[in-house]
């Protein structure tokens, strides 16, 4: 269901937004994230084993992506990590060798590196920045990279580099957990002490302005996901029949159970509702997953869609989240002066 609303939503998007911030990979059942300043991305997804993950995001032109994982070998500090994994990306033959350069942070070994391919009608450049280090017996592998570098991207790259740390699972403080949502406005949601907010994903559309699509993850168990994405909507939703007549076009068919009864979240203000079942196309072959879909209008012109899913319907976790989405509140974005 969820990778069905999103097919239909990201088909019509663009470029990312492009401005910077702190974004977030969370190592969920490692017990700690890294955190480095970069550009807002639009799309992002995470791989997890049972000794690391694989990331990967995207804003553009700029690419990131995270390998968290087992040393190799006899293992070693982040020199190490480093001398490791930089003797298999130096094999890389469109390398401009005389284009690396080495040094390190508090915190990683850094490269700076160029690529260029040079293949009649493919003639591309690429900078990169790789940041390797050891921590709690795991090697990481920090990858970013610009298509088409300005010096303005360089410096980015270089700026991502020195701003990386990595940190136990950060909690926030405060009766609820407020989110910008640009030109739209703003969303506050009670997030329950066993979530976390991870990345702001941004999107530019043709005819809604901007997307919007909040992460949130498990403290502990990287198969539990929570999504939320915002976007304007040309049909406006003031009765819950209006937003439930939306809800039943999606209704999952090869559940378990068939269908999915919409029911109502009471929200503090506007219409919501969800359905609750189980998914018999899981990504993991053999197990099925718990799914909360939702669709929410806090106001009648902004709509967004929630998926929440454990392994079990009687997760608490699980249920923790569903309860939370009837504390969502909208504040409208003022007007700039003189359009009021």
């Amino acid at each position: 269901m969820r990778h069905v609303i999103t097919g239909l939503l990201v088909s019509v998007f663009g470029c990312a937004v492009l401005h910077a911030e702190i974004l977030t990979i969370p190592v969920v059942g490692q017990g700690w994230q890294i955190k480095f300043e970069g550009p807002v991305l639009a799309v992002e997804s995470q791989e997890y084993r049972a000794d690391g993950l694989t990331y990967r995001g995207n804003a553009g032109r700029f690419n990131v992506s995270a390998f968290v994982g087992a040393p190799v070998g006899k293992g070693g500090d982040s020199k190490a990590c480093r001398d490791h994994f930089w003797k298999l990306a130096s094999q890389n033959p469109m390398l401009q060798k005389d284009g690396v350069k080495q040094w390190s942070t508090p915190m990683c070994e850094c490269v700076e590196s160029v690529t260029k391919d040079e293949s009649p009608g493919e003639e591309s450049t690429q900078a990169h920045i790789n940041c390797y280090f050891e921590l709690l017996g795991k090697w990481v592998d920090v990858h970013a990279s610009v298509i088409s570098p300005t010096n303005d991207d360089k410096q980015m790259l270089k700026k991502l580099a020195e701003s990386l740390f990595y940190c136990t699972f950060s909690r926030f403080k405060g009766p609820g957990q407020q989110f910008s949502l640009g030109s739209m406005g703003r969303v506050q949601i009670d997030v329950p002490s066993t979530w976390r907010a991870g990345n702001h994903c941004v999107t530019q559309g043709i005819g809604t302005g901007e997307q919007h699509t909040l992460s949130l993850f498990s403290i502990t168990d990287p198969k539990k996901s929570w999504q939320l994405t915002f976007f304007n909507s040309s049909v406006r939703y003031k009765t819950l029949n209006d937003i439930q007549q939306t809800a039943q076009r999606f209704v999952p068919a090869g559940s378990v159970e068939g269908e999915g009864q919409m029911q109502e979240i009471k929200l503090k203000q506007g219409v919501g509702c969800h359905a609750e079942y189980t998914d018999t196309s899981p990504s993991e072959a053999g197990k099925a997953k718990a799914v909360s879909t939702a669709f929410v209008a806090p106001v009648p012109d902004v709509l967004g869609t929630i998926s929440i899913v454990a392994e079990d319907a009687k997760d608490p976790d699980f249920l923790a989240a569903i309860q939370a989405l009837g504390t969502i509140e909208w504040e409208q974005a003022k007007a700039p002066k003189g359009q009021e």
